[in-house]
């Protein structure tokens, strides 16, 4: 069975992620699913972690940092997560429309770069017995918060579950969204050194040739979906993107509550596999054996 990957898909929006999750697995489809806030990523990733060929991403969407919903605690989670696990995202800059005031965009910048620094921390490996101890947990100390107990409950369970390669520092898959930012999200990759230590992916790409360019130079991949697909920067794009680092995504759902069938999950994915086959003259099974190769290869597959 022909394999697809969806490298940027929300399935915690699904009502029954399990049940979405083992349906596309079983229609032949992988994936790297994004989260919104570290909640989220609490709840999703010991979900799915029996699920083959899926992966769960720490995240922090730049909209509900925005509107508060992911705030100083949720933030402290997130960096105390995010040791433990090799898969970040969804995580960026959004300086559209009501986001692209001088405070939005400082806060924004803010928490980017704190995300960045989490995301080089000395790798945490626990062992399955520390990590039952650690679900296990009583309620915390009056030294201890409740975002401390949790983050470290689960950051034990995501080092089990998303197993990091050896060494000191974790070569994290990182998945980014950037709207109308994304000099700003590449100058702070740049500074950080980020794409150095990490493997970025540019979700939906919306910025300038230039900024593509100067993404490819920095080794960043980028996923590619037909809702890219359907403007006409977006076809030009995935036509200029090399076949070595593109992906295919959905995006999808793309709200809570939305339902995601294997059947318009596998079509989705195909859409986007023969329109890239179609704009850059590749035999369409060909491209999708490569673009495969190069999710497994991300994904520690």
């Amino acid at each position: 069975m022909e394999t697809l990957y969806d490298m940027h898909c929300h399935l915690g929006f699904v009502p029954d992620p399990l049940a979405a999750a083992q349906a596309g697995a079983a229609a032949g489809i992988g994936a790297f699913s994004c989260t919104v806030t570290p909640a989220e990523y609490e709840r999703l990733q010991p979900l799915l972690a029996p699920v083959p060929g899926v992966a769960v991403g720490l995240g922090a969407h730049p909209w509900w940092i925005v509107d508060g919903r992911v705030g100083e605690a949720e933030l402290d989670t997130f960096c105390a997560l995010a040791p433990a696990t090799r898969f970040i995202g969804e995580i960026g800059l959004d300086f559209a429309g009501l986001r692209n005031t001088a405070e939005s965009r400082t806060r924004q910048v803010a928490v980017f770069e704190r995300i960045l620094s989490a995301c080089d921390a000395p790798l945490v490996l626990v062992s399955s017995a520390q990590s039952s101890l650690a679900s296990s947990k009583a309620s915390p100390t009056k030294d201890e918060s409740d975002a401390d107990v949790r983050a470290s409950d689960v950051g034990s369970l995501a080092s089990v579950n998303n197993p990091a390669p050896d060494g000191d520092q974790a070569d994290k898959l990182i998945s980014i969204h950037a709207v109308q930012s994304t000099g700003t999200v590449l100058d702070l990759l740049e500074a950080h050194g980020t794409c150095e230590r990490h493997r970025c992916i540019f979700h939906w790409f919306s910025g300038t040739s230039d900024e593509l360019a100067r993404a490819r130079d920095l080794g960043c991949f980028f996923s590619v979906g037909p809702r890219m697909l359907a403007s006409r920067r977006g076809r030009e794009y995935a036509r200029q993107i090399p076949l070595d680092r593109l992906l295919l995504e959905t995006d999808m759902p793309s709200r809570e509550g939305e339902t995601l069938p294997a059947s318009v999950w596998h079509a989705e994915l195909n859409n986007a596999l023969t329109g890239i086959a179609q704009l850059k003259n590749v035999d369409r099974d060909a491209l999708a054996a490569q673009l495969a190769a190069t999710s497994a290869v991300l994904l520690g597959r």
